[in-house]
């Protein structure tokens, strides 16, 4: 992964949302303007390497802390690119802890200072807020940003671009529309980066899933699944795994399903995702059962008792 603390803020802004674990949107092009860099703030810094420490281990609350540390410290400094930075990466904190109306709080925020400054609101911006209203189950208004971000003069980098189109590939897939579905995989052509050949391999899994080609939805996912792995995207990985799993389930391979289920639980389990990895855990020990396996049905209730357990223990004692 793309180090976060680099001092190009834009490739800095690409590190962390590829990295981005729910839906696994990322990248950037923003048109924020170029600016001198400006005296180094120790404070400042520290804010950010705590937030980033704290974001790769997983602790998001307390990274969410740091960034909004950092944010005040950039306002004292009056320091446009590291106010929009703190903000960038602090929405980014929020969409992974599903906290979606304060996500969208601070991306507001941040459209704020660049009317401000006089500038257009970024394109890596309106990809975060077209995220943000997918997530809150508002596609209508998501797509209407798409459009904005593809019309966009001059055109916006072509991993926003690619990211866009994954977005409306997921928004055409949730509304079972094959039609534009096939149209947003069209539109990302081949990508090299692998978080990108990931999003396409996704989508198209998607789109076998809607032809009910299982065969072909099995191989697309797994192939997004070793992508996601390889990008170190460990939260879009299991998601494949597990909708890697959906398709085995529905074309009647009881048993690989439940190995693929059980294995997107554990990982998700890993990474603090209790309320994800138990529903995933719980279709492990479903299938498991319909298939006769006795191995994995046991070895799906162990990781459900202890997902349960870490579960109760995190309400006790909250991320700090």
């Amino acid at each position: 992964m793309i180090n976060c603390l680099r001092p190009d803020y834009l490739v800095w802004r690409i590190g962390l949302l590829l990295a981005f674990a729910i839906l696994v949107f990322g990248g950037c092009g923003s048109s924020a303007p170029v600016q001198k860099s400006a005296a180094m703030d120790e404070d400042l810094e520290r804010f950010k390497r705590a937030a980033q420490q704290a974001y790769d281990n997983g602790r998001l609350q307390q990274a969410v802390s740091y960034y909004q540390k950092a944010l005040q410290r950039a306002y004292i400094r009056d320091d446009y690119q590291a106010v929009l930075d703190a903000q960038y990466n602090m929405a980014i904190c929020l969409i992974n802890l599903q906290s979606y109306a304060e996500a969208f709080e601070v991306i507001q925020q941040a459209k704020t200072e660049m009317a401000m400054s006089g500038q257009s609101v970024a394109a890596d911006f309106l990809l975060l807020e077209a995220t943000v209203l997918y997530l809150r189950e508002d596609s209508d208004a998501a797509l209407k940003i798409t459009d904005q971000i593809l019309a966009a003069t001059p055109p916006a980098s072509s991993i926003v671009q690619n990211k866009t189109h994954f977005l409306r590939g997921l928004i055409a897939s949730q509304q079972d529309d094959t039609g534009k579905l096939r149209e947003a995989i069209a539109s990302m052509g081949q990508p090299n980066l692998p978080q990108l050949s990931a999003d396409r391999f996704e989508l198209s899994g998607h789109l076998a899933m809607a032809e009910q080609n299982w065969d072909a939805a099995i191989n697309a996912f797994e192939a997004a699944t070793e992508l996601r792995r390889e990008a170190r995207d460990y939260r879009g990985m299991a998601k494949c795994l597990a909708l890697a799993g959906k398709a085995s389930e529905r074309a009647g391979h009881a048993s690989e399903a439940s190995v693929r289920y059980l294995r997107a639980g554990r990982s998700a389990a890993l990474q603090g995702q209790f309320d994800q990895a138990l529903i995933w855990l719980d279709q492990a020990e479903l299938m498991a059962n319909n298939a006769g396996d006795t191995q994995i049905v046991q070895e799906a209730r162990i990781y459900i008792r202890e997902v349960q357990a870490l579960r109760a223990a995190s309400h006790n004692h909250p991320d700090k």
